[in-house]
């Protein structure tokens, strides 16, 4: 309700000619133009590329040879997931975990056939946490969603809190001192992260800040990040801005208690867009993202999704109700970088 009335007010102050997030689009948008990815040059067998949408280039991409790489591939498929993975060259050490939303009752989530070649070449096990509601409030409901939703056909479940928590500690953070998630956290040395991509959809950014951060806490992990760290027991909200604070802090406690272990993947695949943002369309299929940067692979993602706004308020818009800035907090507290390098795979 409260990103509802700020982006009302937003709307009045500014005279913008759209309807803002959250309110009802009385005007039909235009359709987005296709995403295009022309090759800007090839290093040996490295070939970077310049993707535009509507005519114009991804906003953060760089050529910068100090920004981390994101991979790219048209393939949405568990063969196009394997190519940008295996372009990430990760060092796999011990046990590996495939860090994943099991979804709720309802909600869109990712087909876990996708990541079918993936298990298969690391031996991975699915692992996720608990949530407030039911039925994945608790281990045995939450590991019966991943069965109803199919991850237990593809390979091994674990949920990581269902023998208690363990706490992460937050250096230099914005609020937290410290998160909190499950106990077998401890069981496994590599991590690969694996999201769904979504914005049009619930008002915090779905991309890998989030999977690593509030997706990655135990319930009492979950309360921490949305209070702020003032209660560690049940839901309490806080103002946009110090949320988005507390997922960065809370995704740079998860980087550093397994510091180098991690690779990120967001899928970006047909999706419904849910949220009535003004101009927002179903997204059709742009790609798969990987990097082992996980603030660039959610920039590059947002760069390809909010790119199809028809004008820079539009963006702005839907950027605020989402609460892009996300990745501009975490970047400040050196959890990544939001300027990127881009390579074709395919």
């Amino acid at each position: 309700m409260l990103k509802k009335m700020l982006t009302a007010g937003l709307v009045l102050a500014t005279a913008l000619t759209f309807t803002a997030c959250g309110a009802a689009d009385s005007k039909k948008s235009e359709p987005a133009k296709s995403v295009t990815a022309e090759p800007a040059k090839t290093t040996a067998s490295v070939k970077y590329i310049e993707p535009t949408v509507n005519g114009k280039p991804l906003r953060f991409l760089t050529k910068n040879e100090n920004a981390p790489i994101v991979y790219y591939t048209k393939d949405v498929s568990a063969k196009g997931l394997m190519k940008v993975y295996k372009a990430l060259g990760q060092e796999k050490k011990g046990k590996v975990a495939i860090k994943v939303s099991f979804g709720a009752e309802g909600e869109q989530y990712l087909d876990p056939v996708l990541m079918a070649e993936l298990v298969k070449d690391t031996q991975g096990t699915f692992v996720d946490t608990n949530g407030f509601t039911p039925p994945r409030h608790t281990a045995k409901g939450n590991y019966g969603m991943a069965e109803k939703h199919g991850f237990t056909k593809v390979g091994p479940v674990d949920i990581l809190d269902a023998d208690g928590d363990i706490d992460m500690p937050v250096e230099g953070g914005h609020h937290l001192k410290f998160t909190r998630t499950g106990s077998h956290i401890k069981n496994y040395d590599t991590f690969v992260a694996v999201h769904r991509f979504k914005t049009h959809y619930l008002p915090q950014l779905g991309g890998n800040i989030k999977n690593i951060s509030l997706s990655l806490g135990s319930i009492s992990g979950k309360a921490l990040i949305h209070s702020a760290g003032k209660n560690d027991r049940s839901y309490q909200s806080a103002d946009d801005d110090t949320t988005a604070r507390c997922f960065a802090d809370a995704a740079k406690a998860a980087l550093d208690f397994k510091k180098g272990r991690w690779a990120f993947i967001n899928v970006l695949d047909a999706f419904k867009a849910e949220d009535k943002c003004a101009g927002a369309q179903d997204r059709k299929n742009i790609g798969i993202l990987a990097s082992l940067d996980p603030v660039a692979v959610d920039q590059a993602s947002v760069d390809f999704e909010f790119g199809t706004a028809n004008d820079d308020a539009t963006r702005a818009a839907w950027e605020k109700y989402h609460s892009v800035n996300v990745l501009e907090f975490a970047e400040k507290i050196n959890a990544g970088k939001r300027h990127y390098r881009m390579v074709s795979v395919d």
